[in-house]
């Protein structure tokens, strides 16, 4: 959900406390006071109206963390660039879809796995769109798939509306921006389609895999989710004290609740473990690690990171309305190969048979 102005938020949608566990009912209404209910939560790093551009992350530690996974290359995009343009010649699979129902209902019978595919272009697209209720019959979508380095094999996505509607098209495009462990997924200007937190709770990760809010069967997704190496290390973006541990075992596996003042709280699951020395109680720092990335609980189903936050009533907030975020933006020295991959991808997008 993106907000545009300071009014008041309704939200009439049940959410729940764990990823998979099942919806309360009710409604919750979320106005902006109750993001910032007191002078202790207004600072730097708490809740913008609009979300800035910047180079680089503005992270809670000033280097990445390590990890011993090995996180396999992408092959340099030179030999690709070498290639010209022939359709016959593209070095990755191409697909063209019309939207009929769902972007999942329209790659049934197209792919071996649309439920994965459509989860990998949803995610392409979520973040300035609505890929799950703002499509429209005709719509149609051009994609390049192949080996990215990471779990989404979308090279390229070409979104194009249908005449007369009032979206507005777009593309993306798979590259690893200097110094990142991963791709990540840019539009034509360079600017990445993933919105960072200003204080992340994980340095190391894949992709986000799960918005707040995302529709989950009979339920919707109350906090986001995070991609990474199991192991990676988790840190708090705000500090404060240890509420609980490892409840609902079952559901959310390894967890974790710290109190983060004026009532709020934020909240880890699957978890690999809580780390050491941390109990009820205990004080943290903003910072401190406080687990590492597990794949623990029922609901999860590769290693990840849940993070959520909490008013005083336990009705979760989205992160990023709670926190501010930005967006990073290609330096001119990756632009140079951006921009020439970029136009390479244009022309086999515009090469996909229909």
């Amino acid at each position: 959900m993106r907000i545009l102005t300071a009014s008041i938020l309704l939200l009439s949608v049940s959410f729940v406390i764990s990823c998979g566990g099942e919806p309360e009912e009710g409604e919750i209404v979320i106005r902006a006071e109750d993001i910032v209910p007191d002078d202790s939560l207004l600072t730097a790093d708490t809740l913008l109206l609009e979300d800035t551009v910047v180079s680089s992350c503005l992270d809670t530690l000033s280097k990445p963390d390590s990890v011993a996974t090995l996180i396999p290359d992408v092959p340099a995009s030179d030999s690709i660039l070498a290639i010209e343009p022939d359709p016959a010649e593209c070095p990755w699979e191409r697909i063209a879809l019309q939207i009929n129902g769902s972007i999942y209902a329209s790659l049934v019978d197209r792919v071996p796995e649309p439920d994965v595919l459509g989860a990998h272009i949803v995610r392409c697209m979520w973040w300035d769109s609505d890929p799950w209720n703002g499509m429209n019959a005709g719509d149609s979508l051009y994609v390049l798939l192949g080996e990215t380095g990471r779990e989404n094999q979308v090279i390229a996505l070409r979104y194009v509306p249908s005449e007369g509607t009032s979206n507005s098209s777009f593309s993306v495009y798979s590259f690893r921006m200097t110094g990142d462990n991963y791709p990540s997924h840019y539009y034509s200007d360079g600017t990445e389609v993933m919105k960072m937190l200003n204080y992340m709770p994980i340095t190391i990760f894949e992709e986000m895999t799960g918005p707040y809010g995302e529709p989950r069967d009979n339920h919707y997704h109350s906090g986001v989710d995070y991609k990474a190496p199991e192991g990676t290390p988790v840190r708090t973006c705000r500090g404060g004290s240890v509420t609980r541990l490892n409840w609902n075992l079952d559901y959310n596996g390894n967890c974790i609740e710290i109190g983060i003042g004026g009532g709020y709280s934020e909240i880890f699951l699957h978890l690999q473990g809580v780390a050491e020395g941390i109990r009820e109680g205990s004080i943290l720092e903003k910072g401190d690690i406080i687990g590492y990335v597990g794949s623990t609980g029922v609901t999860s189903t590769a290693p990840h990171i849940h993070y959520q936050i909490n008013d005083e009533n336990g009705n979760p907030i989205d992160p990023y309305l709670f926190y501010s975020s930005h967006r990073r933006h290609l330096a001119p020295e990756d632009m140079v190969e951006f921009s020439a991959f970029r136009d390479r991808c244009d022309l086999w997008l515009k090469m996909i048979p229909e």
